[in-house]
C-alpha cells in the first residue's frame, strides 16, 4: 500500500533529522557508530509505526505549503519528547545545563570550543562524563527538535497565513476564487412547480425507517439509515431523497461485511410510499470498519494529494449505487480550497473512476460541497466590493443563512441558493441572491433587494393564524414562482424517528408576514391559495400564471373518482375538450358525491399554467333541487 512507502520517507526524515542534530551538539565527543545505530533503528522503527497509524487513521493531505508534510511535525514532537528523555530526567537536565553554558560561552572570549568544554575568561565549565557508548547529546537533540516545530508551527505558519490571507491583494485572490458573475436581471430563473420538494429530511428519515421495517426481511435488526445521510438527488426526472442501509454496532459490521442497498423517498409527493432497494452488495460505506471505509479506501488507493470531502451517494439512471467525493486541493497557503477532481466510487466493487470538473457524468448532481460555497460567498461578500482594512463595513455583504438550500428549479438543473444581506448584524433583507453551480466553481448575483430572510422567514411560516398546531418549519426554499421570488416551506409534526408530513406553506418573499402565508395540506391547493392572494393584492409578475385570473368552463364530465389526501378526501375529474385535470375537495361540494359521467357541470378555477388545477367553484347542473317538495298523499 501507498501509505507504506510514505510512513518509512517520514520516519527517515525525523530520524536523520534528530541523529544530524545530535551530531552537531555532540560531536565532539561522538561514540561508536554501532550505538548510533541502534539508537537511530529504536527510532526509525518507532517513527515508522506512528507514521502508519497517522496515515492510516489521520489520513493527511499531502497539499499545502509543504506539499502536505506538515504532518511530520506531529512525530517529530514525539521523537524528539522521547530523545530529549531517552537518557532519564538527570541526562535531560545535564544536557540543558550544558546548552545553557554553550549559549552562554557564545560570544565570549574564548568563543565556542565545541561539545567538551567552552571558555569564557578565567572560568571553565566541563560537562560530567558520560557513560561508556551513551549518546550525551541525545537531550540536546530533542530539545532542538521541539524548538523546530515551535518556530514551524507559530512562527513559518504565522507568516505563510499573513502571506496568502492578508492584505487587500490576497483579499481579492480570495473573493475571485468563486468566480461570481452580476446578473442585471431582478427574477430568478422560472421554478418548474412540478418539482418543488415537499419532503424534508427529517419527514424522509421517518418514511425511510417505516420502508427499512417493512421490507420483511427483518434488516432493522443489522441495520439502519441515518437523518443526515439522506441526499437529495434527481434521478430519471424525478427528485427523491436516498440514503444507504449502514450497521446498526460494530458487531452488524464485523458479521456481515455489506449493506444490502438503500432507501428512496420520494422528495415531490409527501404521500408516496418509500422504497427499499435491496440485492446490491455495498461494502464501501462511510464509517464502516477498516479498509471497508469509503474515505479510507480511497485514501489507501493512491489519492492522498488532496482533502477527501463531502462523500455523498447518488444512483444513476439504472439505480446503481455509488459514492462521490471531491478532492480538493488549497489555492491560498493553508486555505481557498477548490475541487480538482471528483471520484465516483462503485458502493460494490470499489472501483474509483476520476474524473475532471469537465468531464462529470451528467446523473451526477453536486461536487462542489455545501460548507465550501458558504465559505467562497462569505469571501466574496467581504472583499469582491470593499478593501481588506473595512472596519466600517461598507460595501461588504454577508451569507444570510449558515448553509446553502440546494435547489432544483428545474429538475435536472440544482444550484446552490444562497441569500445575501447586508453585514450588519441587524439587517433582515436581501441585498441579492446567489445561484451556484453545484458541478463548476461559477455562480451568479441577482440584485432582488428587500426580499425576507434569516430567522424572518421561518417566524413569518410559524406565526401563521393557520398553524393553530404550531407544527414545526422545514426545507425552507426560494423559488420564482408566478414571476414572484416565492419562499415554500413544508409543516411537520416531530416524532421519536424524523418527523412526519403536515401542510405546504407558500409566502411571497417581498411581502414576508404571517398573515400572508397560504398553508395548505397540498401543493395544488397551496399553489391555487398563493395565485389567488398575488391577484387579490395587484402583485403581478411575468410568469405563466401572472394574473391567475378565475375561469369558468361547463363541459360534459368524463371521468370523476375520489381519493384521499392527508386524511381529507378529494375528487379528480376530466372534462371534454380539457386537457387538464380538476381537483376539489369534498367540502367544496355536496354535489361532488353525487356526479356522474357525462353530467353537465360547471367548474371555476385559477388558471396557473398547471397540468392539475383545484377547483373554486363546482356545479353540477344536471342535479336539480330547485323543484318543490311533493305533498305526502292521505293513507286511506
Amino acid at each position: 500500500m501507498i501509505i507504506v512507502g510514505l510512513a518509512a520517507i517520514g520516519a527517515t526524515l525525523v530520524t536523520a533529522l534528530l541523529v544530524g542534530l545530535a551530531w552537531a551538539f555532540g560531536r565532539a565527543s561522538w561514540p561508536a557508530w554501532s550505538a548510533v545505530g541502534r539508537w537511530a533503528a529504536v527510532l526509525w522503527g518507532l517513527n515508522f509505526i506512528l507514521d502508519l497509524l497517522i496515515f492510516y487513521f489521520g489520513q493527511p493531505a499531502l497539499t499545502g505549503p509543504y506539499g502536505g508534510w506538515q504532518w511530520v511535525l506531529w512525530p517529530l514532537a514525539l521523537s524528539a519528547i522521547y530523545a530529549l528523555f531517552s537518557g532519564g530526567l538527570t541526562r535531560a537536565r545535564e544536557s540543558f545545563s550544558a546548552f545553557n553554558s554553550r549559549i552562554g560561552a557564545f560570544g565570549g572570549q574564548g568563543g565556542f570550543t565545541g561539545f567538551a568544554g567552552s571558555r569564557r575568561g578565567p572560568s571553565r565549565i566541563v560537562p560530567s562524563a558520560p557513560p561508556a557508548g551513551a549518546m550525551p547529546a541525545t537531550s540536546l537533540a530533542g530539545g532542538a527538535a521541539l524548538a523546530l516545530v515551535l518556530l514551524v508551527a507559530l512562527v513559518i505558519n504565522g507568516l505563510i497565513v499573513v502571506s496568502t490571507t492578508w492584505f487587500d491583494p490576497n483579499a481579492k485572490a480570495l473573493a475571485a476564487i468563486p468566480n461570481i458573475q452580476m446578473v442585471s436581471s431582478t427574477k430568478l430563473p422560472p421554478t418548474d412547480v412540478n418539482h418543488i420538494v415537499l419532503v424534508t429530511q427529517d419527514v424522509a428519515s421517518y418514511l425511510g425507517q417505516q420502508a427499512l421495517a417493512s421490507g420483511g426481511q427483518n434488516l432493522g435488526s443489522i441495520y439502519h439509515t441515518i437523518g443526515a445521510e439522506y441526499t437529495l438527488q434527481s434521478v430519471r426526472g424525478h427528485l427523491y431523497w436516498i440514503a444507504p442501509l449502514v450497521y446498526n454496532n460494530v458487531w452488524a459490521n464485523i458479521g456481515q461485511w455489506q449493506s444490502p442497498g438503500y432507501v428512496v423517498v420520494d422528495a415531490e409527493d409527501p404521500n408516496a410510499s418509500p422504497q427499499l432497494r435491496t440485492g446490491y452488495h455495498m461494502r464501501y460505506l462511510p464509517d464502516a470498519l477498516l479498509n471497508q471505509d469509503l474515505l479510507r479506501h480511497v485514501y489507501l488507493s493512491g489519492y492522498v494529494y488532496g482533502d477527501l470531502a463531502d462523500p455523498t451517494l447518488e444512483v444513476d439512471d439504472s439505480w446503481r449505487p455509488y459514492f462521490t467525493v471531491s478532492l480538493m486541493q488549497p489555492t491560498r497557503g493553508f486555505t481557498g480550497e477548490v475541487v480538482k477532481r471528483v471520484l465516483v466510487v462503485d458502493t460494490q466493487s470499489g472501483a474509483i473512476s476520476d474524473y475532471s470538473l469537465a468531464q462529470i457524468p451528467s446523473w451526477v448532481d453536486r461536487v462542489i460541497p455545501a460548507d465550501a460555497v458558504h465559505q467562497y460567498l462569505s469571501w466574496w461578500g467581504l472583499y469582491h466590493a470593499a478593501s481588506w482594512f473595512n472596519p466600517s463595513g461598507q460595501n461588504q455583504q454577508a451569507p444570510a443563512t449558515d448553509t446553502p438550500e440546494l435547489v432544483y428549479n428545474q429538475v435536472d438543473q440544482p444550484v446552490w441558493l444562497e441569500p445575501m444581506t447586508s453585514s450588519a448584524a441587524s439587517d433582515n433583507s436581501s441585498t441579492g441572491v446567489v445561484l451556484f453551480d453545484t458541478r463548476d466553481m461559477t455562480g451568479r448575483f441577482y440584485p432582488l433587494t428587500g426580499l425576507g430572510v434569516t430567522d424572518n422567514v421561518t417566524t413569518a411560516f410559524k406565526s401563521n393564524p393557520h398553524n393553530i398546531r404550531d407544527y414545526d418549519v422545514g426545507n425552507i426554499e426560494l423559488y420564482e414562482i408566478y414571476g414572484e421570488p416565492t419562499w415554500v416551506a413544508t409543516f411537520t409534526q416531530s416524532n421519536a424517528y424524523g418527523a412526519s408530513f403536515q401542510a405546504v406553506g407558500i409566502v411571497d418573499a417581498r411581502h414576508l408576514n404571517g398573515a400572508n402565508v397560504i398553508m395548505a395540506s397540498t401543493k395544488s391547493d397551496a399553489l391555487a391559495g398563493y395565485a389567488q392572494w398575488l391577484a387579490d393584492n395587484g402583485v403581478t409578475g411575468t410568469g405563466p400564471a401572472s394574473s391567475a385570473k378565475p375561469v369558468s368552463v361547463t363541459a360534459k364530465l368524463g371521468r370523476i373518482s375520489p381519493a384521499t389526501e392527508s386524511g381529507v378526501t378529494v375528487y379528480y375529474m376530466t372534462l371534454e375538450g380539457q386537457t387538464r385535470i380538476f381537483k376539489a375537495g369534498l367540502t367544496l361540494s355536496p354535489e361532488l358525491p353525487l356526479a356522474q359521467p357525462g353530467d353537465i357541470v360547471t367548474v371555476t378555477y385559477l388558471d396557473t399554467g398547471q397540468s392539475v388545477v383545484t377547483i373554486t367553484a363546482f356545479n353540477d347542473q344536471s342535479i336539480n333541487f330547485s323543484g318543490a317538495a311533493p305533498t305526502a298523499s292521505a293513507t286511506p
